[in-house]
């Protein structure tokens, strides 16, 4: 029930902000209108009304395709004699005017970005890891390109593509995503050097989204820092965790990751447990923490016999990259490099199968093949707890609306440019390219997917974050000096302004039906492409379009969606 209402929950915030964008977005253009006297014949949301109604003059639509919204006026027009509904002529409206009616749109997207994103200025939105000044390779694939130039585990970033950084993980690796040709990254310890290679896409440390895009991503994993804010009157509270404290090992073994913390008090079962922490330039430890198991969300965990599978390899490859501490695989002799051939008797084809089986409880017995020779397992599942000690481990970024405003008018320049790199590249024009192309673009179908996912899986707040970049999005977008969008009105307008002239009829028509028939044709082809994206990966053919490649396991993780056994 409770999921039912968050999946209404998500679905009715994002019909209510993505329209809501349209809507003043439209709302701009329409009191701008009305300012400058200019005769308004519809306001639509929509396109093919099905209801309309007609208050002091002006018909207010709604259209069955929510692909957008418009208001009609046919004084912005700069072809022809304007003319109202009713065939009535109608005086041209100045330069001026269609200027300041054609940026209202844009502008008062960008007021309510700005007046939305002062939300997540206060109350803050989580991002990956805290900002970083330093990076140090924690994992890195021997296949990747930045392995092939000389980046080793344990190196210290300083400096991309010549710059310094102050970052998280996330905004270090979209850096690199855009980057157009080699990357350059600078390298302070154990020796100085600088790593210099052209990134490539099907990275298996990149979320499966970027990999099923082809999106160039680091081959390799960083040491992000583990900070804990303890929850008040939590148990870490009451045991002298603070803010800010860094976790380094949990009962003396080393932590890097939060799968690393989570797994080792599930191990426990509930035992205390000892903590090493660093706390400005100390190292304290605080032994004694008892874990509390979280009720809520063990109701309905599964079986687990504890294997972690390589998330880069294929489904039906069986071998074991890694054992969850205190799951009975480990207990039960299991080592990492086994091959499993079978389970209770039956041959064993792929890791769903094992899945199926583990997750019922009951014994299972395994057939496995170690350094070419076939041993047998028994082990009997056990079912899969969380537990708890109270504290919050994700780093919140608190951005002001101006500074949002900016790493989206930063965000849209660079992947504008990494497109025209791309397609340069394969058109021979440059020997410098980029993985993002024309193929990576949304329209409404898949912005509103990301934005239901962003509410449904995140947060209410990761939501309105996403609204403002929306919103902000849209904005650039209609300013863009384009025929047929805001800013090639106001081209247009301005070109009259300098020349004291209007522009050619023929050529502003010529002109601006040959970009209404590339913005369909554009349009036509990411709804394409945000449709595509819908599909489950593993109904598409091809070896990069599998489920299971996901980010690798850097550390055994218990894994209720069927990644881990």
């Amino acid at each position: 029930m409770a999921d039912y209402l968050r999946i209404a929950g998500s679905a009715v915030f994002l019909v209510f902000f993505f329209g809501f964008c349209i809507f003043i977005h439209e709302l701009g253009h329409f009191i701008a209108a009305k300012i400058r006297g200019l005769h308004i014949i519809a306001f639509s949301l929509g396109f093919r009304k099905f209801w309309s109604k007609k208050i002091n003059g002006v018909e207010y639509r709604l259209g069955y395709l929510p692909f957008g919204g418009y208001v009609e006026l046919p004084q912005i027009d700069s072809t022809g004699t304007p003319e109202d509904e009713n065939g009535k002529p109608l005086p041209e409206a100045s330069p001026t005017d269609r200027i300041i009616t054609a940026v209202a749109g844009p502008l008062f997207n960008i007021l309510f970005g700005l007046a939305l994103g002062c939300l997540v200025w206060v109350f803050g939105v989580p991002q990956d890891s805290p900002k970083m000044s330093t990076i140090t390779v924690s994992e890195i694939s021997e296949a990747g390109p930045e392995y092939q130039a000389g980046l080793r585990k344990g190196d210290k970033i300083v400096k991309l593509n010549g710059d310094a950084f102050y970052e998280s993980w996330g905004d270090f690796a979209k850096d690199i995503m855009l980057s157009i040709g080699k990357v350059n990254l600078e390298v302070s310890s154990p020796e100085k050097k600088t790593v210099t290679y052209v990134p490539r896409p099907d990275s298996p440390y990149a979320p499966s989204g970027l990999r099923r895009e082809k999106i160039a991503y680091p081959y390799f994993a960083p040491l992000i820092p583990f900070t804990m804010f303890p929850q008040k009157g939590s148990i870490a509270a009451k045991a002298g965790i603070k803010k800010g404290d860094i976790l380094l090992a949990v009962d003396g073994k080393q932590i890097t990751t939060f799968m690393d913390f989570q797994n080792l008090l599930d191990a426990n079962d509930g035992k205390p447990v000892e903590l090493k922490v660093r706390r400005g330039d100390k190292t304290l430890t605080i032994a004694g923490i008892t874990p509390k198991p979280m009720e809520e969300l063990n109701k309905e965990l599964p079986f687990l016999i504890g294997i972690n599978w390589d998330a880069s390899k294929k489904n039906t490859d069986l071998e074991v990259n890694a054992l969850i501490p205190g799951y009975p695989a480990e207990a039960a002799g299991l080592r990492k490099g086994d091959i499993l051939k079978k389970v209770n008797g039956i041959p064993l084809a792929n890791r769903e199968q094992l899945t199926q089986i583990t997750r019922q409880g009951k014994e299972v017995k395994l057939e496995v093949e170690r350094a070419g020779k076939l041993q047998n397992i028994v082990l009997i599942p056990r079912k899969q707890k969380y537990y708890t000690i109270g504290v919050d481990l994700a780093v919140n970024n608190y951005p002001n609306p101006f500074r949002q405003l900016y790493d989206t008018v930063d965000l849209s320049y660079k992947s504008l440019r990494s497109i025209c790199y791309g397609v340069a590249n394969k058109m021979g024009l440059t020997d410098s390219g980029s993985t993002i192309g024309l193929r990576n673009m949304s329209g409404p179908v898949g912005i509103g997917r990301v934005l239901f996912i962003s509410v449904y899986q995140g947060s209410f707040m990761y939501g309105i974050y996403f609204v403002v970049i929306v919103t902000f999005a849209l904005a650039i977008f209609n300013l863009l000096p384009l025929p047929v969008l805001d800013g090639g009105h106001c081209l247009i307008a301005i070109l009259e302004l300098i020349f004291k002239r209007k522009m050619p009829e023929g050529v502003i028509k010529y002109v601006s039906m040959m970009f209404v028939v590339l913005l369909v044709g554009l349009m036509v082809y990411v709804t394409f492409m945000d449709i595509k994206r819908l599909i489950p990966a593993k109904y598409l053919s091809g070896p990069d379009q599998t489920e299971n490649k996901e980010q690798p396991n850097v550390s055994p993780e218990p894994d209720p969606t069927g990644q881990g056994q």
